[in-house]
């Protein structure tokens, strides 16, 4: 069962460090900033992932019977989430390359994996259930001990949920009033209205250039596909909103990129920029 352990220490690592990313942060160059990323969603799962390989590994290793049907859930799980992501993948394939065919082979592939996984931990039921009655009592409460220490954590991450929740509803509706305001023509007044970063760094008339070129080019905005989002810490009490949009205009696609600082319950404009061929070509 070295191997188990060994694989379950792994995971734990792995999902430990995706946690710490998400809530600590990956510096961007752009900015030099750290942010915090992809949602509380994906931390909170990240931190659930963690401690349960970890239970899994505490299970192991002291052979307790509760660990071989954990491993039973973590081995569906993990074939669930293959057949899922693969399938999907294999599905985008282009129809010239037969995507069915491809999503078949994902199908056989997870299963024959799944069923050599399975049957291989079926028969390490008697590692568990040998020694299951000589079990010291201190260890069920060793183990009590890492569950309630496990549910304090993720509390504690459902109570910064809150915060972070509501400065990226106010980032949307800060983009919302923007495109408004482009829509109307309302350059100058965007301008006036965003942060003194954006001031200091940008003049009036690049800015109000660049608003109008962006209308005059691409027309009103007709859809929003959110990408990357995050929240930036400065020290103190600064702090930055950082939003990635595909936006679909009338007359063409743009890649825009807002940053929001925070004062409070409102958002001024730090910075935007946009990334678009039709733009960039005329």
């Amino acid at each position: 069962m070295r191997a188990a352990k060994i694989n379950c220490a792994l995971a734990c690592a792995l999902s430990l460090a995706a946690f710490i990313a998400i809530i600590r942060g990956i510096r961007l160059p752009q900015t030099g900033s750290l942010l915090i990323g992809h949602g509380i969603l994906a931390a909170i799962g990240a931190l659930v992932t963690a401690l349960v390989f970890a239970v899994e590994f505490y299970g192991i290793h002291t052979k307790a019977p509760f660990a071989w049907k954990l491993g039973w859930a973590i081995l569906a799980a993990m074939l669930l989430r293959f057949l899922v992501v693969g399938g999907s993948s294999a599905l985008q394939v282009p129809k010239i390359d037969q995507p069915w065919v491809a999503f078949g082979t994902v199908m056989v592939i997870g299963s024959v994996v799944g069923a050599y996984w399975g049957f291989w931990w079926k028969r390490q039921k008697d590692y568990f259930t040998a020694q299951s009655s000589v079990i010291p009592k201190t260890r069920t409460k060793e183990l009590a001990v890492v569950l309630c220490i496990a549910a304090l954590v993720l509390a504690g991450v459902v109570l910064i949920s809150g915060p972070v929740a509501k400065y990226h509803e106010l980032g949307h509706q800060a983009v919302k009033q923007f495109h408004e305001q482009l829509a109307s023509e309302q350059y100058v007044e965007i301008y006036d209205a965003a942060d003194e970063t954006l001031r200091d760094t940008t003049s009036k008339s690049d800015f109000v250039n660049l608003l109008q070129s962006v209308h005059e080019r691409l027309g009103d905005v007709e859809s929003l596909n959110p990408g990357w989002q995050g929240i930036a810490f400065h020290g103190g009490q600064r702090m930055t909103i950082s939003e990635y949009f595909d936006t679909k205009f009338a007359h063409g696609n743009g890649i825009e990129w807002f940053v929001w600082q925070a004062h409070d319950n409102r958002l001024t404009l730090g910075r935007y920029q946009i990334k678009s061929s039709v733009v960039t070509s005329r």
